[in-house]
């Protein structure tokens, strides 16, 4: 939080937060797998070469792909939030790091160690 110009960030609480939007990401991913295995088992439910195989299999074939492809799409959301959020930890501790070396330099003034 800002206050004047200071600055407050808890790089720990922000890597635990991080391990757990890789966790949501990697569950998602797997809701994905698990999908496509279960649906690949009714696949040929309505037959395959019949009028209604030809009838049918086009609008499911649309769905399985429309639902699996927003479902990867939610799961690589996600995965982009926890780069991102590593990303700016990085930042937060080259900032703080760089701030404490400032501080210290400061302190030792110069010409002194």
């Amino acid at each position: 939080m800002a206050d004047g110009n200071a600055y407050f960030a808890d790089p720990g609480r922000i890597q635990a937060g991080v391990r757990q939007v890789d966790r949501i990401s990697s569950l998602a991913q797997e809701m994905v797998r698990d999908f496509v295995s279960a649906v690949n088992l009714t696949r040929d439910w309505p037959g395959t070469d019949d009028e209604f195989a030809r009838e049918t299999l086009p609008q499911e074939k649309s769905e399985r792909t429309s639902v699996t492809d927003t479902g990867e799409a939610i799961a690589d959301a996600v995965f982009q939030v926890a780069n991102g959020t590593t990303t700016n930890l990085r930042n937060i501790l080259g900032t703080q790091s760089g701030v404490l070396d400032a501080i210290h330099d400061s302190a030792n003034g110069p010409g002194r160690h």
